[in-house]
């Protein structure tokens, strides 16, 4: 027990401050939902399959693999079935590495998640960190509901003060996502079709 404690907390550590870094260094901050949707270059609700963790090929650092099976494309390719994401961080036997701000996802749950251009490597990123998840639930009258928790999670507002995360109360589903529509339609990246064809 004694080991695996100081292998978390020396890994943390680390993880911590090179995750750190990397916020600076891609200039992350507050964003609102409506510059999350214009900014991402994707947006899938989606059930997520699996999160298996790794170490990378040179043994430095531990990814998390997320497995994401796309249920409704809203922005983006409609072609897209199925989409894998790599995070910083996740544990591996006795490690475990944590970074600060990055969303986490647990098999099965659903989500709605705004994503990033595909990095170098091929893979998409959550676009704000844990501002680019939103988890979905069903409420006791069966009504698919959408929640973001940022509690806890430090942030930057655009005069770069520091921003305490707060979180957002649930809000339906179908509500959710018609806003998300309805701004993309504004920005011209979704046409509706005045004449749906009808059976």
């Amino acid at each position: 027990m004694n080991r695996f404690r100081l292998c978390l907390v020396v890994t943390t550590a680390a993880v911590a401050l090179f995750g750190a870094q990397a916020a600076l260094g891609t200039t992350v901050q507050k964003l609102s939902l409506q510059e999350l949707t214009k900014k991402s270059d994707s947006i899938v609700m989606a059930r997520v399959d699996d999160a298996i963790a790794s170490w990378d090929a040179g043994h430095k650092e531990i990814y998390t693999y997320v497995t994401l099976s796309v249920i409704q494309p809203v922005k983006g390719s409609r072609d897209a079935t199925t989409i894998m994401l790599r995070q910083l961080g996740g544990t591996v036997d006795n490690i475990a590495s944590v970074v600060p701000g990055m969303p986490s996802f647990k098999k099965g749950e659903e989500v709605v998640v705004f994503l990033t251009q595909k990095d170098p490597a091929g893979y998409p990123w959550v676009m704000g960190l844990e501002q680019g998840k939103y988890s979905i639930s069903t409420g006791k009258n069966g009504v698919k509901m959408v929640r973001n928790d940022l509690s806890g999670t430090e942030m930057l507002s655009k005069s770069g003060q520091h921003v305490d995360g707060t979180t957002a109360p649930e809000m339906p589903l179908s509500a959710f996502l018609d806003g998300l529509k309805t701004t993309l339609d504004i920005d011209g990246r979704i046409k509706v079709d005045p004449n749906p064809p009808t059976e």
